[in-house]
């Protein structure tokens, strides 16, 4: 019965995943800067302590009350795009990542180890990490992703170059 739901489970949590590693790849060297600059200021390192503090469970009441609230929006951002609202649709769409990134992101940051002493969520953190290794590890074998990383390392090259004139 579980490897039936693993099996079932798997392909579209493995495309999700594959997705949201795109995504990073994509914009992850423009938002770590502001993420390590917000991180450093003194209120978001004494919010940081609190949160670390917590007891497991308050720790997932902490970050599942902006999840439930962000997550939904990026929907709605879609909603939007996909019924011709194009430039609001986009604008939400950026502002509820960027929002997940630097609220949700920096929360599961700081709680993690709290989080993982609670049973359940050890074991699904467990499981959704291996199947996303799983599936990156299958993505990079594929010609597509090789010929990805190369246009993408001679952008990065293109650019450097372009830069340092």
């Amino acid at each position: 019965m579980l490897a039936t739901f693993r099996r079932a489970v798997s392909f579209p949590l493995a495309i999700v995943l594959v997705g949201y590693e795109a995504l990073n790849a994509l914009f992850g060297p423009l938002v770590r800067p502001a993420i390590a600059w917000t991180s450093s200021l003194r209120l978001f390192t004494r919010i940081g302590a609190g949160i670390a503090a917590l007891p497991p469970y308050a720790v997932l009441v902490t970050l599942a009350v902006p999840f439930a609230v962000i997550e939904p929006f990026k929907f709605i951002a879609l909603y939007w795009l996909a019924s011709g609202h194009a430039v609001l649709g986009l604008i939400a769409l950026v502002l509820s990542h960027l929002s997940s990134l630097l609220i949700c992101e920096r929360i599961f940051h700081v709680g993690k180890p709290k989080l993982l002493q609670i049973g359940w969520f050890a074991l699904g953190y467990r499981f959704v990490a291996d199947l996303r290794d799983r599936a990156l590890l299958w993505l990079r074998s594929t010609a597509v992703w090789r010929a990805a990383a190369e246009f993408g390392r001679r952008i990065r090259l293109s650019a450097r170059s372009a830069l340092g004139r």
